[in-house]
């Protein structure tokens, strides 16, 4: 079967393996903003359908100052200038550079997979971005964290234990905007992310931990929601179950204490649809024709952004139903619709082959061993670290314009 390499004027051959089929026919014409099938057509990509550390510092005294060991210090000359304490360079994330973002999903959603698959999905992002991202814990948890996620996720080849607790998580991020963002100069920035993994029973209303969820998500800029099409179908793991609950407290809180934005909430949004590379997502996606694959590189599937709203309002109207059209509709009525971005998110990717391409013939990347789930090739996140440095962007932006409340 015939691959294409297309660029942005051409397509040329490639050689094996090969990637999945255009259809031969556009789907069924509309918006997709209304849910409808996206227009397939020539391009950069196809759509594609089923064939048929610091300084260490003396120990604190144990009770008050009168404990403090005496210290003495060398009297500096009085003609030189004083000396001021050390500051980070410039581009360099600071305590001051924070970006609260909330983490808000179902149990077993996977947002501690989601979490765990970030510097995975930091390392490999320069493959197919001029930008460049390198994260690194700001506590010894922190740290800990991203070490046991990638020793867990490449090695093992596991599942992150699910979180039973609240857990906050300080990371620092340095990015390196490429040349195409910066008119032909690069950019250096950093910030600092604070984000909260939390156990999916604590978005349920009554849950002990339910209060102090909302105080989190209130104090948070952007929040990434995690939606799981496949637990959405479940009874006691309905999406609407730990969504309204929490969405309705939320409006009144942030409401009291004068926070709305335009009447609404002021938060931006990431809605993440979990579990792309599952079969039973990929599969549907597939042949309703939102999904198209990179012509190079490991040739993976994706649905294009500029065609994710639609995507997720078909998987909403078409693909789950009424529960799930309530989850997307009380998304767009508490929060400004402009400050929602929707991605198809995968934290492991899809099984890759021995050339580390994608191939339609054996792509899922989990298999059952003793019983328990398990990764078959190394992880190649989707979509997990865009929808945290979108969301960073958009706040900066938007903070510099004044439009942030």
């Amino acid at each position: 079967m015939a691959q294409f390499d297309r660029d942005e004027t051409q397509a040329t051959p490639l050689g094996t393996p090969p990637i999945i089929p255009a259809p031969p026919a556009s789907p069924p014409g509309g918006t997709p903003e209304s849910g409808s099938r996206p227009p397939a057509g020539p391009g950069s990509l196809a759509y594609i359908r089923p064939p048929a550390h610091p300084p260490e510092t003396p120990p604190a005294p144990a009770h008050g100052y009168e404990s403090a060991p005496q210290q003495t210090y060398a009297v500096p000359d009085g003609n030189l200038a004083p000396l001021r304490i050390p500051t980070a360079p410039a581009g360099v994330a600071s305590a001051t550079d924070h970006v609260r973002i909330g983490l808000w999903g179902a149990p077993r959603s996977g947002k501690t997979t989601f979490l765990g698959a970030l510097p995975i999905a930091a390392m490999q992002h320069h493959r197919h971005s001029p930008d460049n991202w390198v994260i690194g814990g700001m506590t010894p948890q922190a740290t800990e964290f991203l070490n046991d996620s990638v020793e867990r996720l490449t090695m093992s080849r596991v599942f992150p234990d699910a979180t039973v607790g609240l857990e906050g998580l300080s990371w620092s991020f340095q990015g390196q905007e490429g040349p195409a963002r910066r008119f032909g100069k690069t950019r250096e920035l950093g910030f600092v992310l604070d984000v909260q993994d939390v156990m999916g029973e604590a978005f349920n209303r009554n849950n002990p931990h339910h209060a102090q969820i909302l105080d989190q998500l209130a104090a948070a800029k952007g929040l990434i929601y995690l939606f799981d099409p496949l637990l959405d179908g479940k009874s006691g793991t309905e999406s609407l179950n730990y969504f309204y609950a929490t969405l309705n407290a939320l409006n009144a809180r942030v409401r009291d204490a004068g926070g709305h934005h335009r009447g609404r909430l002021p938060h931006y949004v990431s809605v993440c649809v979990a579990k792309f590379d599952d079969p039973a997502i990929f599969e549907p996606a597939v042949r309703a024709g939102w999904v198209t694959q990179d012509s190079v590189g490991s040739q993976i599937p994706r649905v294009p952004a500029e065609q994710s709203a639609g995507f997720f309002s078909w998987l909403c109207d078409e693909f789950r139903g009424s529960t799930a059209r309530l989850v997307r509709d009380g998304l767009n009525n508490f929060f400004h619709p402009e400050r929602i971005s929707y991605y198809a998110t995968s934290a492991i990717g899809f099984r890759l082959n021995p050339q580390h391409t994608f191939d339609y013939r054996s792509y899922l990347n989990v298999e059952s061993v003793d019983g328990k789930p398990r990764i078959c090739t190394s992880p190649e996140p989707i979509n997990v670290l865009e929808p945290l440095i979108d969301l960073e962007r958009r706040i900066r932006v938007d903070g510099r314009k004044g439009r942030l409340r």
